[in-house]
């Protein structure tokens, strides 16, 4: 199943452009199997999640991306309000309460310098090494490689720290509009039906993160 972690919609993300329905529609005419809603820091109604389901007949899941201390976390499975959690301690002992998943979210988009560091090392040992040492890596459940606004240097960057951490990839377009909706998406081998059904396949690891754009398509996940 081919499904798009990382959306925004003006109904929880200010920055944001699209309209719910308009997102629906827009994933299911490009090919997509399901969407993830996960707004910044608001955490959706279940029940207004299940009726834009049940309204297209079309898998969508609510999620949220919360900021925190060490960066954006796409989180799945937790239903409370994460505005007053900044840290990611914090944020790890409230997903571990609710059974959820928790999935860094472009880890290097906001070090600019880093990815310049990275670029003009090559694929430099001691960089990688250092930046494996940062707690943040140890407290997921996965990170997301393939971002439909991330370069390919920063995607390269991302790819090789989550190989040293053991950390499965994840793709998600960060749609804040609807043509960037699907840019980059995740494909599970298994039928995802709910949330609970997404939450059990990143704990198993049986997916992969697509970019369309990628220099080797598909298969260089």
């Amino acid at each position: 199943m081919k499904i798009d972690l990382h959306t925004h919609t003006n109904y929880g993300s200010a920055c944001a452009y699209m309209d719910p329905d308009d997102l629906v529609r827009r994933a299911r005419t490009i090919g997509l199997d399901g969407i993830c809603i996960t707004e910044h820091d608001h955490v959706w109604d279940i029940r207004a999640i299940e009726r834009l389901r049940d309204k297209h007949d079309f898998l969508v899941i609510g999620g949220v991306e919360v900021s925190t201390d060490c960066g954006h976390v796409l989180v799945f499975g937790l239903h409370q309000p994460v505005r007053d959690i900044y840290y990611l301690d914090d944020l790890k002992i409230a997903a571990n309460e609710a059974g959820a998943v928790m999935i860094m979210a472009h880890p290097f988009r906001y070090e600019p310098e880093l990815v310049a560091d990275f670029s003009r090392a090559g694929n430099g040992t001691a960089l990688i090494d250092s930046l494996c040492e940062r707690e943040v890596f140890r407290l997921l459940d996965a990170m997301e490689i393939r971002n439909g606004r991330a370069g390919f240097r920063e995607t390269d960057l991302a790819a090789l720290v989550a190989s040293r951490m053991n950390l499965k990839e994840t793709g998600g377009s960060d749609a804040h509009a609807i043509l960037e909706v699907g840019a980059c998406f995740s494909v599970f081998a298994a039928n995802i039906r709910n949330e609970q059904d997404l939450i059990a396949q990143i704990k198993r690891g049986s997916y992969c993160g697509v970019d369309p754009r990628w220099r080797d398509g598909i298969d260089s996940t």
